[in-house]
């Protein structure tokens, strides 16, 4: 990458939690700041919902963003991941970002794997971390072998994308002094759009970043009625 000039593109895929913006966005507008003000260059973000207010595209410019990306259509409800990965590889391709962040959540880790395929470009999973280096590039940390080591990568190829997980990064404060553009942008539905999100379309009682303990299960499971047994044995041992 080089160091501090080099006018480096970051672009931050925000996540909504019902009509909020999720916290872990915040985070990772936070640290992309942070590479920007080390790189130079512009910080991105890019939201996509069925009815955002502009409200919430300020939102993420007074957390740190200088341009937002703002997608309102249809083709976004129910979760639907490919219509997600398709506009955002669209955007990616216009846009030419160097670095993607994106959450480690359910919604993040069903997306990034998808976009990293279609842009021919490496994803490291899992980010505790991310540091600029001397010679300007990223590096990208993860904990390896079970947690017993942490692993620092750099990715050859560009754009460089990570998916960090929630509360290992710090939000800056909010300044609603900030000013930034939002450019509403139209989206365009993927030609198979059958595939949806896990994790996310089911109200939960307990969110499972906030469990100790978690019950799950797989296709092993075999039926509806499985996950039921699932549910009830988690609802005992006070878990997720």
């Amino acid at each position: 990458m080089g160091g501090k000039g080099l006018d480096r593109k970051v672009l931050v895929v925000a996540e909504l939690k019902g009509e909020a913006v999720n916290p872990i966005t915040f985070e990772l507008l936070g640290k992309g700041r942070e590479i920007v003000e080390q790189t130079g260059g512009e910080l991105c973000s890019v939201v996509f919902g069925c009815s955002v207010d502009k409200t919430r595209a300020s939102e993420l410019i007074q957390y740190g963003a200088d341009k937002v990306f703002l997608f309102n259509d249809p083709v976004f409800s129910g979760l639907n991941t490919m219509a997600y990965a398709h506009n955002l590889v669209r955007l990616c391709r216009e846009e030419k970002p160097d670095i993607i962040l994106i959450g480690a959540t359910c919604f993040g880790r069903s997306l990034g794997p998808r976009v990293a395929a279609a842009l021919k470009t490496g994803l490291t999973a899992d980010c505790i971390d991310l540091r600029v280096d001397e010679n300007g590039e990223l590096i990208q940390i993860r904990p390896a072998f079970v947690g017993s080591i942490l692993a620092h990568i750099k990715t050859k190829t560009i754009p460089v994308m990570s998916t960090v997980r929630y509360r290992v990064v710090k939000a800056r404060e909010k300044d609603e002094s900030r000013s930034g553009l939002i450019v509403e942008k139209k989206a365009e539905a993927p030609l198979s759009a059958g595939i949806r999100l896990v994790g996310e379309a089911i109200p939960k009682k307990l969110n499972i970043s906030d469990a100790e303990i978690i019950v799950a299960g797989g296709r092993g499971i075999g039926s509806a009625e499985g996950f039921m047994l699932l549910e009830e044995l988690a609802r005992l041992l006070g878990g997720g």
